[in-house]
């Protein structure tokens, strides 16, 4: 067996200590160890996993704390995380290769993109997440153009890569978006159409919603499908 990589000094300190805070994490002698903020929200959403996690969809993977820990888990045969931030998913695979996490996996793509080609990335998957990501999902952002703009549509891709739960954790109210994200909303005339009404009224169409105590301020939902 080939010995696994050392860990870069430049990746420890990148998943360690950069946007988003909320992500943080170090790797110490072989082990994944979340950050405060981490730690903290982890907890609450790794709850809500389906019990054995047999697989993983992280939709907004970021540095990949998520599926490297469920890729530790016995039980997890497989773990895929998606993102469009590419520095983030490259520190990502180096810490699963120093790992050994050889059944996490990180793509650069869409979640269109990966519904269209759902078979190819082994899925739908038994859990997936989505975490401070869906107003991007529906409205784009800074790093991508790309977005669903149609709650219905978008909570149909939604449901079509996920098997059983979605663990949901978004703002949606458009005055608790950050400002350039309402900015945007309004010069795609999506302003109005972005209430939790609307939010609601679509998810339930897909999902059946149990509504947990908040995490903070942010809502948080376990979504079993219908």
């Amino acid at each position: 067996m080939s010995a696994r990589p050392a860990l870069d000094a430049d990746v420890a300190r990148y998943v360690a200590s950069s946007y988003p805070h909320n992500a943080d994490y170090r790797v110490l002698a072989g082990r994944l160890v979340p950050r405060w903020k981490l730690w903290r929200r982890a907890r609450r959403l790794t709850a809500g996993y389906t019990t054995p996690l047999r697989s993983l969809l992280d939709l907004s993977a970021s540095k990949g704390w998520f599926v490297l820990e469920a890729a530790g888990r016995a039980s997890c045969e497989r773990a895929l995380g998606i993102d469009v931030h590419a520095p983030d998913l490259d520190a990502a695979r180096a810490v699963a290769a120093h790992l050994g996490r050889e059944r996490a996996r990180f793509e650069l793509t869409t979640l269109r993109e990966l519904a269209a080609s759902l078979d190819a990335h082994g899925g739908p998957f038994e859990t997936a997440l989505l975490v401070n990501t869906y107003p991007y999902l529906f409205l784009g952002s800074d790093r991508s153009d790309d977005c669903v703009p149609d709650h219905d549509e978008l909570f149909g891709l939604l449901a079509a890569v996920t098997a059983r739960r979605l663990v949901f954790s978004n703002r949606v109210e458009l005055a608790r978006l950050p400002r350039h994200i309402q900015a945007r909303a309004q010069a795609l005339g999506l302003a109005e159409a972005y209430r939790p009404e609307a939010i609601r009224a679509a998810c339930e169409r897909w999902f059946v919603v149990r509504e947990q105590r908040p995490l903070g301020r942010i809502p948080l939902w376990f979504l079993d499908r219908r």
